[in-house]
Protein backbone atom coordinates (compact mmCIF):
# COMPACT_ATOMS: atom_id res chain seq x y z
CA UNK A 1 0.00 0.00 0.00
CA UNK A 2 1.29 3.80 -0.61
CA UNK A 3 2.69 6.02 1.76
CA UNK A 4 0.52 9.32 2.15
CA UNK A 5 1.19 11.68 4.73
CA UNK A 6 -1.67 10.90 6.49
CA UNK A 7 -0.48 7.18 7.16
CA UNK A 8 3.60 8.03 7.50
CA UNK A 9 3.87 8.84 10.97
CA UNK A 10 3.77 12.08 11.93
CA UNK A 11 7.26 12.01 13.87
CA UNK A 12 8.83 11.09 10.78
CA UNK A 13 7.61 14.02 8.51
CA UNK A 14 8.56 16.16 11.27
CA UNK A 15 12.09 14.83 11.15
CA UNK A 16 12.05 15.25 7.00
CA UNK A 17 10.93 18.88 7.01
CA UNK A 18 13.50 19.71 10.08
CA UNK A 19 16.08 18.43 8.33
CA UNK A 20 15.56 19.94 4.85
CA UNK A 21 14.13 23.44 5.43
CA UNK A 22 16.39 26.02 5.74
CA UNK A 23 15.29 29.58 6.51
CA UNK A 24 18.43 31.33 6.31
CA UNK A 25 17.63 34.46 4.66
CA UNK A 26 19.13 33.59 0.94
CA UNK A 27 15.29 32.92 -0.60
CA UNK A 28 12.69 36.31 -0.55
CA UNK A 29 9.57 33.79 0.08
CA UNK A 30 7.14 33.26 2.93
CA UNK A 31 9.15 31.28 6.14
CA UNK A 32 8.57 27.49 4.94
CA UNK A 33 6.77 26.76 7.52
CA UNK A 34 4.45 29.21 6.53
CA UNK A 35 4.05 27.86 3.07
CA UNK A 36 3.74 24.69 3.98
CA UNK A 37 0.39 25.29 6.02
CA UNK A 38 -1.33 26.11 3.25
CA UNK A 39 -0.49 23.09 1.24
CA UNK A 40 -3.59 20.98 2.60
CA UNK A 41 -5.50 19.67 6.13
CA UNK A 42 -3.35 17.61 6.84
CA UNK A 43 -0.26 19.83 7.12
CA UNK A 44 -1.73 22.58 8.32
CA UNK A 45 -2.51 20.31 11.36
CA UNK A 46 1.07 19.18 11.68
CA UNK A 47 2.72 22.27 11.74
CA UNK A 48 -0.02 23.90 14.54
CA UNK A 49 0.68 21.26 16.72
CA UNK A 50 4.63 21.15 15.86
CA UNK A 51 6.51 23.26 17.77
CA UNK A 52 10.28 22.69 16.97
CA UNK A 53 8.44 23.36 13.23
CA UNK A 54 8.70 27.07 14.62
CA UNK A 55 11.89 27.55 16.11
CA UNK A 56 13.83 29.38 12.99
CA UNK A 57 13.24 33.05 13.30
CA UNK A 58 14.09 35.15 10.10
CA UNK A 59 14.21 38.56 9.92
CA UNK A 60 14.81 40.21 6.32
CA UNK A 61 13.13 43.68 7.05
CA UNK A 62 10.79 45.34 9.26
CA UNK A 63 8.03 44.00 7.93
CA UNK A 64 9.20 40.73 9.08
CA UNK A 65 9.11 41.44 13.14
CA UNK A 66 5.28 41.51 12.86
CA UNK A 67 5.66 37.41 12.05
CA UNK A 68 8.76 37.25 15.16
CA UNK A 69 5.98 37.11 18.21
CA UNK A 70 3.88 34.58 16.51
CA UNK A 71 7.20 32.21 15.99
CA UNK A 72 7.93 33.00 19.72
CA UNK A 73 4.67 31.41 20.60
CA UNK A 74 4.12 28.91 18.46
CA UNK A 75 7.86 27.41 19.43
CA UNK A 76 7.02 27.27 22.71
CA UNK A 77 9.90 25.71 24.39
CA UNK A 78 12.05 24.94 21.84
CA UNK A 79 15.08 26.27 20.94
CA UNK A 80 15.84 29.16 18.26
CA UNK A 81 17.40 29.83 15.43
CA UNK A 82 17.68 33.31 14.51
CA UNK A 83 18.51 34.67 11.21
CA UNK A 84 18.79 38.59 10.16
CA UNK A 85 19.60 39.68 7.22
CA UNK A 86 18.95 43.48 7.33
CA UNK A 87 20.81 47.10 6.43
CA UNK A 88 19.05 48.14 9.14
CA UNK A 89 19.83 46.20 11.20
CA UNK A 90 20.27 49.11 14.23
CA UNK A 91 16.95 50.62 13.88
CA UNK A 92 15.47 48.06 16.02
CA UNK A 93 18.16 46.47 18.42
CA UNK A 94 16.14 47.70 21.17
CA UNK A 95 13.38 45.08 20.27
CA UNK A 96 16.06 42.57 21.68
CA UNK A 97 15.11 41.93 24.58
CA UNK A 98 11.62 40.80 23.04
CA UNK A 99 13.02 37.83 21.26
CA UNK A 100 13.71 35.27 24.09
CA UNK A 101 17.13 35.23 23.75
CA UNK A 102 17.32 32.60 26.80
CA UNK A 103 16.19 30.29 24.27
CA UNK A 104 18.13 31.53 21.53
CA UNK A 105 20.50 28.17 20.18
CA UNK A 106 21.66 30.04 16.64
CA UNK A 107 22.08 33.47 16.09
CA UNK A 108 23.35 34.92 12.29
CA UNK A 109 23.67 38.10 11.57
CA UNK A 110 24.56 39.94 8.53
CA UNK A 111 25.08 43.65 8.08
CA UNK A 112 27.12 46.42 6.03
CA UNK A 113 29.85 47.16 8.35
CA UNK A 114 31.09 45.51 11.56
CA UNK A 115 29.92 48.92 13.48
CA UNK A 116 26.34 47.75 12.99
CA UNK A 117 27.11 43.95 14.10
CA UNK A 118 28.79 45.45 17.04
CA UNK A 119 25.71 47.64 17.91
CA UNK A 120 23.61 44.91 18.32
CA UNK A 121 25.79 42.51 19.80
CA UNK A 122 25.68 45.42 22.62
CA UNK A 123 22.25 45.40 23.25
CA UNK A 124 22.53 41.68 24.54
CA UNK A 125 26.05 41.79 26.33
CA UNK A 126 24.21 42.17 29.70
CA UNK A 127 22.15 39.17 28.97
CA UNK A 128 22.81 35.26 29.47
CA UNK A 129 22.51 33.37 26.17
CA UNK A 130 23.37 29.68 28.01
CA UNK A 131 21.76 28.18 24.96
CA UNK A 132 23.81 30.06 21.73
CA UNK A 133 25.87 27.07 20.67
CA UNK A 134 26.73 28.44 17.07
CA UNK A 135 26.89 32.65 15.79
CA UNK A 136 27.64 33.57 12.47
CA UNK A 137 28.99 37.73 12.01
CA UNK A 138 29.25 38.66 8.79
CA UNK A 139 30.15 42.63 7.57
CA UNK A 140 29.19 42.82 4.19
CA UNK A 141 31.64 46.20 3.64
CA UNK A 142 34.15 47.53 5.42
CA UNK A 143 34.57 46.01 9.12
CA UNK A 144 37.88 48.17 10.41
CA UNK A 145 37.27 48.86 14.26
CA UNK A 146 39.30 51.64 16.18
CA UNK A 147 37.38 51.50 19.32
CA UNK A 148 37.06 48.11 21.32
CA UNK A 149 34.39 48.30 23.14
CA UNK A 150 32.97 45.46 25.76
CA UNK A 151 33.42 41.98 25.49
CA UNK A 152 30.22 40.73 23.26
CA UNK A 153 28.76 37.73 23.40
CA UNK A 154 29.95 37.10 27.02
CA UNK A 155 26.70 36.16 27.83
CA UNK A 156 27.50 32.98 25.87
CA UNK A 157 30.83 32.44 26.80
CA UNK A 158 30.34 29.02 28.18
CA UNK A 159 27.74 27.88 25.80
CA UNK A 160 29.49 28.68 22.24
CA UNK A 161 30.65 26.16 20.09
CA UNK A 162 30.99 27.17 16.67
CA UNK A 163 31.51 30.81 15.59
CA UNK A 164 31.68 31.90 12.01
CA UNK A 165 32.62 35.62 11.79
CA UNK A 166 34.08 38.71 9.70
CA UNK A 167 34.88 41.11 11.78
CA UNK A 168 36.85 42.17 14.83
CA UNK A 169 38.47 39.69 16.97
CA UNK A 170 39.01 41.52 19.85
CA UNK A 171 35.96 43.05 20.47
CA UNK A 172 34.97 38.95 21.58
CA UNK A 173 34.91 37.89 24.78
CA UNK A 174 36.94 34.34 25.28
CA UNK A 175 35.63 31.12 24.38
CA UNK A 176 36.69 28.39 26.50
CA UNK A 177 34.58 25.86 24.93
CA UNK A 178 34.48 27.24 21.28
CA UNK A 179 35.52 24.05 19.06
CA UNK A 180 35.15 25.50 15.67
CA UNK A 181 36.21 28.67 14.83
CA UNK A 182 35.94 30.31 10.84
CA UNK A 183 37.14 33.91 10.24
CA UNK A 184 37.52 35.95 7.01
CA UNK A 185 40.05 38.14 6.06
CA UNK A 186 41.74 37.78 9.54
CA UNK A 187 44.43 40.92 10.58
CA UNK A 188 46.73 40.48 13.41
CA UNK A 189 50.03 40.92 14.54
CA UNK A 190 51.54 37.87 16.49
CA UNK A 191 50.70 39.04 19.98
CA UNK A 192 47.00 39.31 19.13
CA UNK A 193 47.01 36.06 17.03
CA UNK A 194 48.53 34.80 20.60
CA UNK A 195 45.89 35.83 22.49
CA UNK A 196 43.53 34.52 20.09
CA UNK A 197 44.67 31.17 20.15
CA UNK A 198 45.55 30.97 23.94
CA UNK A 199 41.99 32.01 24.55
CA UNK A 200 40.19 29.15 22.92
CA UNK A 201 42.23 26.19 24.35
CA UNK A 202 39.67 23.67 22.97
CA UNK A 203 39.38 24.47 19.51
CA UNK A 204 39.61 21.12 17.46
CA UNK A 205 38.97 23.13 13.99
CA UNK A 206 40.49 26.43 12.53
CA UNK A 207 39.52 28.07 9.02
CA UNK A 208 41.65 31.40 7.84
CA UNK A 209 39.72 32.10 4.99
CA UNK A 210 41.97 35.06 2.96
CA UNK A 211 44.19 35.21 5.54
CA UNK A 212 46.17 38.88 5.82
CA UNK A 213 49.61 39.72 7.04
CA UNK A 214 50.69 42.65 9.35
CA UNK A 215 54.01 43.31 10.40
CA UNK A 216 55.15 45.46 13.44
CA UNK A 217 58.69 45.88 12.09
CA UNK A 218 58.67 47.41 8.56
CA UNK A 219 61.97 48.13 8.23
CA UNK A 220 63.92 45.63 6.47
CA UNK A 221 67.20 46.44 7.99
CA UNK A 222 65.47 46.30 11.88
CA UNK A 223 66.33 42.71 14.03
CA UNK A 224 63.50 40.50 13.88
CA UNK A 225 62.07 40.06 17.56
CA UNK A 226 62.72 36.31 19.18
CA UNK A 227 59.27 35.05 18.91
CA UNK A 228 57.98 31.86 20.97
CA UNK A 229 55.93 29.00 19.70
CA UNK A 230 52.16 29.03 19.88
CA UNK A 231 50.90 25.55 20.48
CA UNK A 232 47.16 24.64 19.86
CA UNK A 233 47.43 21.12 21.34
CA UNK A 234 43.46 20.50 20.53
CA UNK A 235 43.73 21.59 17.03
CA UNK A 236 43.27 18.83 14.62
CA UNK A 237 41.82 20.34 11.26
CA UNK A 238 43.62 23.44 10.01
CA UNK A 239 42.56 25.35 6.48
CA UNK A 240 43.97 28.64 4.88
CA UNK A 241 43.90 30.56 2.24
CA UNK A 242 46.36 34.03 1.76
CA UNK A 243 44.87 37.24 0.73
CA UNK A 244 48.62 37.81 -0.62
CA UNK A 245 50.51 35.49 -2.57
CA UNK A 246 53.63 37.35 -1.81
CA UNK A 247 54.53 39.63 1.27
CA UNK A 248 56.88 42.63 1.09
CA UNK A 249 60.48 42.22 2.51
CA UNK A 250 60.51 42.13 6.36
CA UNK A 251 62.36 40.62 8.90
CA UNK A 252 59.41 39.12 10.75
CA UNK A 253 57.66 35.96 10.18
CA UNK A 254 53.97 35.97 9.58
CA UNK A 255 52.00 34.98 13.35
CA UNK A 256 51.00 31.86 11.59
CA UNK A 257 54.32 30.88 11.43
CA UNK A 258 54.57 30.61 15.00
CA UNK A 259 51.48 28.32 15.01
CA UNK A 260 52.40 24.50 16.51
CA UNK A 261 49.66 21.76 15.78
CA UNK A 262 51.17 18.46 16.94
CA UNK A 263 47.90 16.91 16.48
CA UNK A 264 47.07 18.37 13.44
CA UNK A 265 45.18 15.35 11.42
CA UNK A 266 43.80 17.70 8.61
CA UNK A 267 45.79 20.39 6.58
CA UNK A 268 44.50 22.40 3.68
CA UNK A 269 45.82 24.91 1.75
CA UNK A 270 44.14 26.87 -0.57
CA UNK A 271 46.11 29.19 -3.58
CA UNK A 272 49.78 28.73 -3.89
CA UNK A 273 51.76 31.44 -2.50
CA UNK A 274 55.79 31.20 -1.60
CA UNK A 275 55.93 29.57 1.96
CA UNK A 276 57.67 32.01 4.68
CA UNK A 277 57.23 29.28 7.97
CA UNK A 278 53.70 28.79 7.72
CA UNK A 279 53.91 25.61 6.82
CA UNK A 280 57.44 24.26 6.66
CA UNK A 281 59.93 23.58 9.39
CA UNK A 282 57.09 21.95 11.92
CA UNK A 283 56.77 18.48 13.12
CA UNK A 284 52.61 16.61 11.82
CA UNK A 285 53.08 13.18 13.58
CA UNK A 286 49.32 12.76 13.33
CA UNK A 287 48.70 14.30 9.83
CA UNK A 288 46.70 12.03 7.85
CA UNK A 289 44.76 14.18 5.24
CA UNK A 290 45.85 16.79 2.78
CA UNK A 291 43.67 18.85 0.89
CA UNK A 292 45.04 21.25 -1.65
CA UNK A 293 42.80 23.81 -4.06
CA UNK A 294 42.79 25.88 -6.53
CA UNK A 295 46.55 25.95 -7.54
CA UNK A 296 48.89 25.18 -10.18
CA UNK A 297 52.14 23.28 -8.80
CA UNK A 298 55.56 23.08 -10.00
CA UNK A 299 58.04 20.56 -8.73
CA UNK A 300 59.20 22.97 -6.22
CA UNK A 301 55.78 23.45 -4.75
CA UNK A 302 55.42 19.85 -4.45
CA UNK A 303 59.01 19.21 -2.46
CA UNK A 304 56.75 21.56 0.20
CA UNK A 305 54.19 19.16 0.66
CA UNK A 306 56.59 15.92 0.34
CA UNK A 307 58.06 17.43 3.43
CA UNK A 308 55.23 17.93 5.74
CA UNK A 309 54.57 14.64 6.71
CA UNK A 310 55.35 10.92 5.66
CA UNK A 311 52.22 9.80 7.35
CA UNK A 312 49.54 11.15 4.94
CA UNK A 313 46.65 8.28 3.97
CA UNK A 314 44.04 10.40 2.16
CA UNK A 315 44.95 13.53 -0.38
CA UNK A 316 42.24 16.02 -1.63
CA UNK A 317 42.40 17.90 -4.65
CA UNK A 318 40.31 20.27 -5.56
CA UNK A 319 41.02 22.30 -8.88
CA UNK A 320 44.50 21.52 -8.83
CA UNK A 321 46.73 21.71 -12.03
CA UNK A 322 50.54 19.90 -11.60
CA UNK A 323 49.01 16.97 -9.95
CA UNK A 324 51.97 14.70 -11.30
CA UNK A 325 54.58 16.44 -9.52
CA UNK A 326 52.92 15.29 -6.20
CA UNK A 327 52.54 11.64 -7.02
CA UNK A 328 55.66 10.65 -9.36
CA UNK A 329 58.51 9.56 -7.67
CA UNK A 330 61.70 11.53 -6.48
CA UNK A 331 65.18 11.41 -8.61
CA UNK A 332 65.81 8.43 -6.13
CA UNK A 333 62.68 6.21 -7.09
CA UNK A 334 61.13 6.79 -4.24
CA UNK A 335 57.17 7.36 -4.38
CA UNK A 336 55.91 9.86 -1.58
CA UNK A 337 53.42 9.60 1.12
CA UNK A 338 54.51 5.16 0.72
CA UNK A 339 50.97 5.01 3.51
CA UNK A 340 48.61 7.28 0.53
CA UNK A 341 45.41 4.96 0.55
CA UNK A 342 42.83 7.31 -1.36
CA UNK A 343 43.06 10.10 -3.36
CA UNK A 344 40.07 12.55 -3.90
CA UNK A 345 40.22 14.27 -7.23
CA UNK A 346 37.60 17.19 -8.75
CA UNK A 347 38.07 19.64 -11.64
CA UNK A 348 35.93 22.52 -12.79
CA UNK A 349 37.82 22.80 -16.26
CA UNK A 350 36.08 20.14 -18.46
CA UNK A 351 37.49 21.75 -21.36
CA UNK A 352 41.12 20.99 -21.18
CA UNK A 353 40.31 17.16 -20.02
CA UNK A 354 43.55 15.35 -21.19
CA UNK A 355 45.60 17.92 -19.74
CA UNK A 356 43.94 17.64 -16.23
CA UNK A 357 44.12 14.11 -16.14
CA UNK A 358 47.13 12.88 -17.47
CA UNK A 359 48.52 12.60 -14.07
CA UNK A 360 46.90 9.33 -13.60
CA UNK A 361 49.47 7.65 -16.10
CA UNK A 362 51.23 8.22 -13.28
CA UNK A 363 49.25 5.72 -11.21
CA UNK A 364 50.18 2.68 -12.23
CA UNK A 365 52.86 2.44 -10.35
CA UNK A 366 51.57 2.77 -7.00
CA UNK A 367 50.11 0.25 -4.75
CA UNK A 368 46.53 -0.05 -5.14
CA UNK A 369 44.52 3.09 -4.37
CA UNK A 370 40.55 3.89 -4.32
CA UNK A 371 40.37 7.02 -6.48
CA UNK A 372 37.88 9.44 -5.98
CA UNK A 373 36.61 11.58 -8.83
CA UNK A 374 33.79 13.44 -10.70
CA UNK A 375 31.16 11.52 -12.63
CA UNK A 376 32.08 13.00 -15.94
CA UNK A 377 35.42 12.34 -15.97
CA UNK A 378 34.41 8.57 -15.72
CA UNK A 379 35.83 8.03 -19.00
CA UNK A 380 39.45 9.29 -17.93
CA UNK A 381 39.92 6.85 -15.48
CA UNK A 382 38.76 3.45 -17.79
CA UNK A 383 42.67 2.38 -17.77
CA UNK A 384 43.69 2.60 -14.08
CA UNK A 385 40.54 0.36 -13.06
CA UNK A 386 42.67 -2.54 -12.93
CA UNK A 387 45.25 -1.34 -10.49
CA UNK A 388 42.83 0.97 -8.66
CA UNK A 389 38.92 1.10 -6.89
CA UNK A 390 37.27 4.16 -8.95
CA UNK A 391 34.39 5.68 -6.86
CA UNK A 392 32.74 9.17 -8.24
CA UNK A 393 32.14 11.95 -6.05
CA UNK A 394 29.25 14.62 -5.53
CA UNK A 395 28.71 18.03 -6.86
CA UNK A 396 30.05 19.26 -3.69
CA UNK A 397 33.71 21.05 -3.61
CA UNK A 398 36.10 19.50 -1.43
CA UNK A 399 37.64 20.89 1.92
CA UNK A 400 36.52 22.76 4.65
CA UNK A 401 36.86 26.36 3.77
CA UNK A 402 33.11 27.04 2.05
CA UNK A 403 32.82 30.29 -0.40
CA UNK A 404 29.37 30.38 0.26
CA UNK A 405 30.03 30.97 4.09
CA UNK A 406 31.04 34.34 3.37
CA UNK A 407 29.27 35.28 -0.47
CA UNK A 408 26.54 36.57 1.61
CA UNK A 409 27.47 40.46 0.31
CA UNK A 410 23.71 40.54 -0.26
CA UNK A 411 21.37 37.71 -0.18
CA UNK A 412 21.62 36.14 -3.42
CA UNK A 413 18.22 37.13 -4.83
CA UNK A 414 19.11 40.93 -4.55
CA UNK A 415 21.36 39.94 -7.57
CA UNK A 416 18.99 38.63 -9.60
CA UNK A 417 17.40 41.30 -12.33
CA UNK A 418 13.62 42.00 -11.52
CA UNK A 419 11.55 43.52 -14.04
CA UNK A 420 11.31 46.80 -12.01
CA UNK A 421 8.11 48.05 -13.68
CA UNK A 422 5.89 45.97 -11.19
CA UNK A 423 6.64 47.18 -7.43
CA UNK A 424 4.17 44.44 -6.78
CA UNK A 425 7.10 42.07 -7.43
CA UNK A 426 9.96 44.03 -5.46
CA UNK A 427 10.92 42.86 -2.16
CA UNK A 428 10.18 45.94 0.73
CA UNK A 429 14.12 46.77 1.54
CA UNK A 430 12.84 49.69 3.34
CA UNK A 431 9.71 48.36 5.15
CA UNK A 432 8.09 51.61 4.77
CA UNK A 433 5.74 50.99 1.98
CA UNK A 434 3.80 47.80 4.19
CA UNK A 435 1.20 45.92 1.85
CA UNK A 436 0.41 49.01 -0.67
CA UNK A 437 1.27 48.30 -4.05
CA UNK A 438 2.63 50.94 -6.86
CA UNK A 439 2.44 49.76 -10.28
CA UNK A 440 4.49 51.70 -12.68
CA UNK A 441 3.38 50.61 -16.78
CA UNK A 442 4.22 53.23 -19.30
CA UNK A 443 4.94 53.89 -22.20
CA UNK A 444 8.81 54.44 -22.93
CA UNK A 445 7.65 56.95 -25.85
CA UNK A 446 5.61 59.34 -24.14
CA UNK A 447 6.85 62.70 -22.80
CA UNK A 448 7.71 63.79 -19.55
CA UNK A 449 5.13 66.01 -19.06
CA UNK A 450 2.89 62.83 -18.89
CA UNK A 451 3.82 62.05 -15.50
CA UNK A 452 3.94 65.27 -13.70
CA UNK A 453 0.41 64.02 -11.36
CA UNK A 454 0.48 61.99 -8.39
CA UNK A 455 2.72 58.89 -8.69
CA UNK A 456 1.91 57.57 -5.46
CA UNK A 457 4.73 57.67 -3.90
CA UNK A 458 4.71 61.52 -1.81
CA UNK A 459 4.49 59.15 1.46
CA UNK A 460 6.99 56.52 1.08
CA UNK A 461 9.93 57.37 2.96
CA UNK A 462 13.47 56.15 1.53
CA UNK A 463 12.80 56.16 -2.54
CA UNK A 464 15.16 58.99 -3.95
Amino acid sequence: MALTLTTIPSELITQIFVTLIEDSGDEPQEPAVLRLSCICKSLRHLVLTTPILWSRIRILSSRDMNTVNLFLERSQDCLLDVYIYFDYIDHFVHLVQTYAVARWRKLTIQAPHWTQVADFLKEIVEIQTPQLKEVQLIARGRFDCDEHGPRLLSGAADALRTLTMHGCVECLSPFPNLTRLNIFRLLCNYEEFRALIQGLPNLTTLILNQLLDRFDIEDPEAVAIPRSAIEASALKFFAVSFANTELMFTPERPPLAFLAMPNLEYLEVSGLRTDYGELSGKSYPALRTLCLRDMSLQASDATLYHSLAATITHLQLNDVLGVKHLLEPDEKGVLPWPHLQTVAWKSSDEENRHENCSWLENLSTRPRLILKIPEAFKDDVSAVRQHHEVQFLSDEPLGLISAKDFAGVYPAWLDEEEDSSDFSDQVDLFGDYDDDNYDFEYDLEDQMEDYSGDDGLDDVVGWY
